[in-house]
């Protein structure tokens, strides 16, 4: 079976579109092959700054071929009362490239219709693929597109040349000027000549001789090696082979080459973030830790595009140079901060706007902190983590008007911790100044001291009201605010980090609008309840998948997250889920759970209460009810859901023989009243727990 190669060559590509503009590639690929039914076993993306890659492999050689039927106008309109075609069947079959006693007829809903049966013959896949790729190509294109010369394509670089290839037949794609052909480029310095693609198996092998990998994955194997064995020649760990950083590095060079260099040890005294963040964030370097002491070592690995010996000193002079500046910007900063105290810097936040609508940081400041004494009291915390709490609020945004973080502003929070440390603040205070931020990114974890727990989910939930309070809600998959990074932080923080305890978010959350109202209560459409609506249904989302992520079935979340009173208590929602997980694996339970979704399913909304036994007119409503009376227990704290459950099983008999002889919806108004009460009281002892309707998809 055929392969098909498309190359497109760019100028450097910045590194987040290469890993884009891959998956993109292969997606779009893979659909205009569909749709045009050609028929393919795999594509491949591959990338580099300087290109991008396709290969579709088991390509079939023709397109497949069609047939299908095409409904017409119906016949009674398309003849005179003589049988002569009018204009519509004509028409018709003109179209389809028919003749009029070429088509067929078929009846439907009674009335008959002409009927085009049409057999389309593939084309060569070759000259598909001349077709759909140029349309594929402009598709690529993200956002910030350019142009170039006096060409009116747009792409996110000017693409300088194309390669498409059907194993060793060209296939032409023409873009505005420029076609393709077979000839693509090495390495930009080591190897910048031509290089002819006679078929595309050879065309990662021909680019590997031309310094180029061209394999992503390669890339990476080849860096991480590269770089652990450096850092191994000087007895120490590089730090950052897993993340964002790698990903980056592997995309912004094609020939990967460690390369050692060295600082004055004398930047050890800063703090260990400090120096990594300007190595990690503004040089892409690798620090070095010391393998016993794990601090760092005056070292970094930084990865060259350029494997040649001359050049290694040329490049581990210029960026020790570069970062030699960069750690004396950051030590002055240090020093140069601290001459000043974090709380003589208050005001300052009177400057620094939040958001625009929501005031400024001290505003925001004042806010966090008395949501943090609400919270305290209303959980009735020690008087040491309240204390710690409110201190930590009150100090946690101070760094940001330090010179320190407008450099850095990656190291917000961490600079507030070092300066809080130095000034002797607690050691919980300074724990939760720095953590209060996490997560900071998907791969960051939730803050693992309690002070920074509770701080952090103060502040996320404070910048997710005040954006929805002033209309900053997400739309597609644009999020400027990160707001779901936050929302998705606070569901984490509660259900794996306070899991303990039985935080309101409900009162939280307006309690932090009602400080916000005085600067916004103002704006046109501000509607409190819709805001606060809105806010819960998005962090339930974020609650629901953690919960799913924990292997709690989906059912099984909607029967117990009742919106939005569930945000009252986390703890108890994981109860109940748990407990439903826990019957749902006893099979002795199924009966139950039938009876409880039989029960759920029959009653409405409108269903009394009410019971009165003087009203039951057959033993079965009457064991029925006693043997409620004396079995069931109800569950006295969050522990004992399960057990208060179980103690229906006796019950299972007795409501299948009050299905069976009784008829609930009597004709008697009292009667059916009555039965209904009866089974709604015995149905919120389900409901205690969850929903059990929900559950019967998970029954066999």
């Amino acid at each position: 079976m055929p392969t098909y190669l498309l190359e497109i060559g760019t100028e450097e590509l910045p590194a987040d579109q290469v890993i884009e503009a891959q998956e993109k590639l292969k997606s779009l690929v893979s659909e205009a092959l569909t749709q045009a039914n050609v028929k393919f076993e795999q594509v491949e993306t591959m990338g580099t700054p300087r290109r991008l890659a396709c290969l579709v492999k088991g390509l079939a050689p023709m397109q497949s071929t069609i047939k299908k039927k095409i409904k017409g106008p119906p016949v009674k309109s398309s003849f005179d009362p003589s049988g002569k075609p009018m204009p519509a069947a004509s028409g018709f079959a003109q179209k389809h490239g028919l003749t009029v006693d070429k088509l067929g007829r078929e009846e439907t809903g009674g009335v008959e219709y002409l009927i085009a049966d049409l057999t389309i013959e593939g084309k060569s896949s070759s000259s598909v693929l001349a077709e759909i790729i140029p349309q594929t190509i402009v598709q690529l294109s993200g956002q910030r597109l350019m142009r170039w010369g006096s060409s009116e394509l747009r792409f996110s670089r000017p693409i300088r040349w194309l390669v498409s290839l059907l194993d060793k037949e060209e296939v032409p794609i023409k873009l505005d000027t420029l076609s393709s052909g077979r000839i693509t480029f090495g390495n930009r310095v080591l190897a910048p000549g031509q290089i002819t693609i006679s078929n595309p198996d050879e065309y990662v092998a021909k680019l590997r001789e031309a310094k180029v990998l061209v394999q992503p994955v390669e890339r990476k194997e080849f860096i991480e090696k590269q770089v652990t064995a450096a850092a191994g020649s000087l007895k120490g760990k590089a730090r950052q082979l897993t993340g964002p950083l790698v990903d980056e590095v592997v995309n912004i060079l094609e020939w990967p080459h460690a390369v050692i260099g060295t600082f004055s040890d004398e930047y050890l005294a800063l703090p260990d973030t400090l120096i990594e963040t300007i190595m990690v964030h503004h040089q892409r370097y690798f620090p070095v830790e010391d393998s016993a002491k794990k601090g760092l070592l005056p070292y970094f690995i930084t990865v060259a595009n350029n494997d040649r010996k001359e050049a290694e000193p040329v490049i581990k002079q210029g960026n020790e140079r570069v970062i030699k500046a960069r750690l004396a910007d950051g030590k002055f900063f240090f020093f140069d901060d601290q001459k000043v105290k974090l709380t003589a810097r208050r005001n300052e936040l009177e400057q620094l706007t939040f958001q625009e609508g929501l005031g400024s940081y001290l505003k925001k400041a004042e806010r966090i902190a008395k949501a943090g004494q609400w919270l305290s009291k209303a959980l009735g915390l020690e008087a040491k983590y309240a204390v710690c709490l409110e201190r930590a609020l009150e100090l946690c945004k101070l760094d940001l008007v330090c010179n320190l973080v407008r450099e850095l502003p990656e190291l917000q929070g961490y600079v507030g911790s070092w300066y809080a440390g130095n000034e002797g603040e607690p050691p919980e205070v300074v724990a939760a100044i720095a953590s209060h931020y996490a997560p900071r990114s998907t791969d960051d974890p939730i803050p693992a001291d309690l002070v920074g727990k509770f701080a952090a989910l103060i502040d996320k939930l404070d910048h997710l009201v005040g954006l929805f309070a002033i209309g900053r809600r997400p739309s597609g998959s644009s999020d400027p605010y990160a707001l779901r990074r936050n929302a998705q932080g606070v569901a984490d923080i509660l259900i794996d980090g306070l899991d303990g305890y039985a935080i309101n978010i409900l009162q939280l959350s307006e309690l932090l609008l009602a400080e916000m109202k005085p600067m916004i209560g103002q704006r046109k459409g501000f509607d409190e309840n819709k805001i606060l609506n809105d806010l819960y249904e998005f962090l339930l989302l974020r609650i629901k998948a953690n919960l799913q992520q924990k292997e709690i079935r989906r059912e099984v979340i909607d029967a117990c997250a009742r919106s939005p009173q569930v945000l009252t208590d986390i703890p108890d929602l994981l109860a109940r889920c748990r407990c439903l997980e826990s019957l749902l694996k006893d099979q002795a339970c199924f009966p139950l759970l039938r009876s409880a979704i039989r029960i759920g399913k029959i009653l409405q909304t409108d269903s009394p209460e009410v019971v009165d036994p003087k009203l039951f007119d057959n033993e079965y409503e009457t064991k029925l009810w006693q043997k409620f009376e004396a079995e069931f227990k109800a569950a006295a704290n969050k522990n004992e859901y399960e057990k208060a459950v179980r103690t229906l099983l006796p019950l299972v008999s007795e409501i299948d023989l009050f299905f069976e002889k009784v008829m609930v919806n009597d004709p008697d108004k009292k009667k059916r009243d009555n039965r209904h009460g009866m089974l709604n009281r015995i149905n919120k002892s389900f409901a205690v727990v969850g929903d059990f309707t929900k559950l019967s998809a998970l029954l066999p």
